[in-house]
């Protein structure tokens, strides 16, 4: 295989101001990656080269705040809905006058779902992994934003993170996750799960009009199946569907690229879409 299929390259685009950075891999139809809450694009350093050889021009954004990205006027983002219209901006301008498909997991599942209802037109396809129309799962995250309100967070956010991984896995794996939620500061990673909080396009679920599919690893708690039955439930025209991936947490693109590609795969086949 070439090389320009395997390898994953950075590259920064400015929007609004604000200068954005993302990896990619591969060429053809762009498939778009947004990361979990606190966390950044290495989540999909084993995905991306996946999929490259499936065909795709694999993209994985750091969102603002996040890793290479700076924040949009150097604050958090804590609405959804504005989050996701700014990060479709930040899409667009990857990839100007191409359809795409939109991916990413957590609060990442959550930003494509608004999207599949806001952007459905220019959108291929939407594959939400542990996200949902509507997430008002956690009590109130607000009091954690300022740093000596909770000194421990670091620790908080990264054994959540390790906490939802499907068992057993390696040793490795656990330390290397929880490593890759240090790259966003308490105040990013707290207005992440602000937007998670109130997140809720129920309402409009009735305009989506791409394939869109509701995905949880079995392992994962935080998003609880019903959820998920909700959003497809809420889909016109057969359009949804929900999987759940065996053997997989929070976070299948790190946990197993390979199963996650080959559902994917299955997917885009089957919706006629690839």
């Amino acid at each position: 295989m070439s090389l320009s299929h395997t390898e994953i390259t950075g590259h920064y685009v400015m929007v609004e101001g604000t200068r954005i950075y993302y990896e990619e891999c591969g060429k053809g139809t762009p498939l778009v990656c947004i990361h979990t809450a606190g966390a950044c694009s290495l989540e999909f350093y084993l995905f991306l080269p996946v999929m490259a050889r499936n065909g795709f021009r694999a993209i994985a954004i750091d969102l603002p705040g996040h890793g290479k990205s700076y924040p949009k006027d150097w604050q958090p983002f804590r609405v959804m809905r504005e989050y996701a219209a700014f990060t479709w901006k930040v899409i667009k301008a990857i990839c100007p006058n191409e359809k795409m498909v939109v991916t990413g997991s957590s609060i990442g599942g959550d930003m494509v779902t608004d999207m599949a209802c806001h952007y459905s037109k220019d959108i291929l396809a939407v594959l939400s992994l542990e996200g949902a129309a509507y997430t008002p799962t956690f009590p109130n995250v607000n009091i954690y934003e300022d740093p000596h309100a909770c000194p421990g967070w670091r620790n908080i956010m990264e054994r959540a993170a390790d906490a939802s991984l499907y068992r057993p896995i390696p040793e490795g794996k656990r330390i290397e996750n929880r490593w890759m939620h240090r790259y966003a500061c308490q105040e990013i990673a707290v207005g992440d799960l602000q937007c998670w909080v109130n997140h809720d396009v129920r309402n409009k679920l009735k305009d989506v009009t791409c394939p869109y599919m509701a995905f949880k690893g079995e392992a994962d708690y935080y998003v609880p199946e019903e959820l998920l039955d909700a959003t497809v439930k809420g889909i016109p025209k057969g359009l949804g569907e929900k999987v759940v991936g065996k053997k997989m947490g929070h976070y299948p693109m790190f946990e197993q690229p390979e199963a996650l590609a080959e559902i994917f795969m299955e997917f885009l086949k089957r919706r006629k879409v690839i």
